[in-house]
């Protein structure tokens, strides 16, 4: 089963780039999207999809965030995912396909001057409690968090920036030791540097790889046997993120 997961930064923007040569040159079984900006009537006027499922989440506020997972394979269960206390934002959708809860998440910005940390922190709390109350666990999306100085090119300058703050990276370990999850790119290389799967749209950032990667597929330890691959798909275009892909035997 290869899972992709992709922030396409609006659904109906990469539809009208390269998404149709993607699907035909990929073939994703599994594809979680991020940042769709789709409400359900816009939804009912995009048009049919390649896909025999497709789960949405929806952003109370018009043309902001959104995650989907899109499917040929049968899913058991799954759909949008309202944590308690939170707005409704489109931020979790969840499938169960062969045995495993898969997640597309795309995680609270903390936008300009942390204006929004104390919030992503409660939402870390809350995501953190809800995965961990499912077994067989893929997660899959746009985490908004660099978590370690090799995940960005420049960290020094972005100590104190949203998506490289201290209680940001302390809350991803955090859910990564707590929840039993393995972010399993950067395990299969541990020391690779210059791998990112955003770019800035600004200062020619993608061209001179001036990057952060805070795309991640992050994976039950329990599963982890059965994970045969993990790639970031840095050549593909259409948006300011990268897809990235894990197979599991």
């Amino acid at each position: 089963m290869r899972i992709f997961s992709w922030n396409v930064n609006g659904l109906r923007s990469i539809m009208s780039k390269n998404f149709e040569g993607f699907l035909e040159e990929y073939s994703p079984d599994v594809l979680c999207l991020q940042e769709t900006r789709m409400s359900p009537e816009a939804l009912e006027k995009l048009g049919e999809l390649p896909f025999k499922n497709a789960l949405f989440s929806h952003s109370d506020k018009k043309g902001y965030s959104g995650t989907a997972i899109l499917t040929n394979l049968d899913v058991s269960d799954g759909g949008e995912i309202l944590m308690d206390g939170h707005p409704r934002e489109g931020r979790l959708t969840r499938a169960k396909i062969g045995g495993c809860n898969i997640f597309s998440v795309y995680a609270p910005n903390s936008q300009h001057a942390l204006a929004r940390l104390k919030y992503r922190m409660k939402w870390d709390v809350d995501f953190r409690r809800l995965v961990k109350s499912f077994d067989n666990v893929v997660a899959c999306g746009d985490f908004n968090v660099a978590h370690s100085e090799i995940d960005l090119a420049n960290p020094e300058e972005n100590r104190l920036n949203a998506g490289f703050s201290d209680e940001e990276r302390e809350d991803f370990s955090e859910l990564l030791d707590g929840a039993c999850l393995s972010d399993v790119w950067r395990e299969r290389n541990p020391g690779a540097s210059g791998e990112y799967t955003w770019w800035s749209y600004r200062f020619g950032a993608r061209r001179k790889n001036i990057g952060w990667r805070i795309d991640y597929a992050l994976v039950s330890r329990t599963l982890l046997e059965r994970v045969a691959r993990a790639e970031l798909l840095q050549k593909v275009e259409g948006s300011d993120h990268c897809p990235i892909m894990i197979e599991l035997r």
